[in-house]
């Protein structure tokens, strides 16, 4: 009895000493599952903390750069600023001077266009001067032609032979003229529209003749003009006029 007694307490204490390792394994296996997710959850913050350190470390050497290229194009722009300046200040240097030759060259211009001014008011006056003494002649001179020559020369071409030829020949054709538009004959062929062609009136243009001789009045030319014409150009020709010498 003693000896089942020791076996059911050997079996009873072994189920329990059992159960208390099976619960020290469960324990330690939660223990380990909690310390793997622990571990895991650190890997991941730290690799988190890693990327962000990079992405830190990346947008500090961004700046850097920026900040280095910015300082560089700032050093670009105040180099390019003086050389433009510099530039700029050697063309003003350049135009200033260019003004300041531009304006000697024209202030002598000047003084040399004022001295052909003065040159040329003094040739004037002595030009007014004569000249009233030839207005002063011209004036007795056109008095004399509208008193003596214009009438004079009217009346030699009134008797010229030239004038005395057109006359006649102006009549000629208007006689002709009247003779060819008053036949009754002719009347007749101008009705019936036949021309009588046998007669030498009929043969010529009597209306175109007598036209052209009007019109040669416009071009008719007189010796007495052309003496005159002739006078007028030479430096005495009023004094030959007046004397009569033509």
């Amino acid at each position: 009895m003693d000896l089942l007694d020791d076996h059911i307490h050997a079996g009873v204490n072994f189920f329990a000493i059992s159960q208390k390792i099976a619960r020290e394994w469960q324990l330690m296996g939660e223990d380990t599952l909690e310390f793997e997710n622990a571990k895991k959850a650190f890997a991941e913050e730290r690799e988190k903390f890693n990327v962000e350190k990079k992405g830190l470390a990346w947008r500090v050497a961004d700046a850097e750069e920026k900040l280095a290229k910015e300082k560089q194009l700032n050093l670009q722009s105040q180099r390019d600023a003086i050389v433009r300046l510099s530039g700029e200040k050697r063309k003003i240097s350049d135009k200033a001077e260019q003004e300041r030759a531009a304006h000697q060259k024209r202030e002598q211009e000047y003084i040399q266009h004022i001295a052909k001014l003065e040159k040329f008011v003094e040739e004037k006056v002595a030009e007014s001067k004569a000249s009233e003494i030839l207005v002063e002649e011209v004036t007795a001179d056109c008095k004399w032609l509208l008193a003596r020559a214009v009438p004079l020369i009217a009346e030699r071409i009134a008797g010229s032979e030239e004038l005395a030829k057109y006359m006649y020949e102006l009549g000629e054709a208007a006689y002709a003229h009247g003779r060819k538009e008053g036949y009754a004959e002719g009347r007749a062929a101008a009705e019936a529209k036949e021309p009588l062609k046998s007669f030498d009136l009929y043969k010529t243009d009597c209306a175109a003749r007598y036209a052209q001789k009007r019109q040669e009045f416009e071009s008719l030319e007189f010796a007495i003009v052309k003496a005159a014409g002739k006078l007028s150009r030479k430096p005495d020709g009023i004094a030959l006029l007046e004397k009569g010498t033509w």
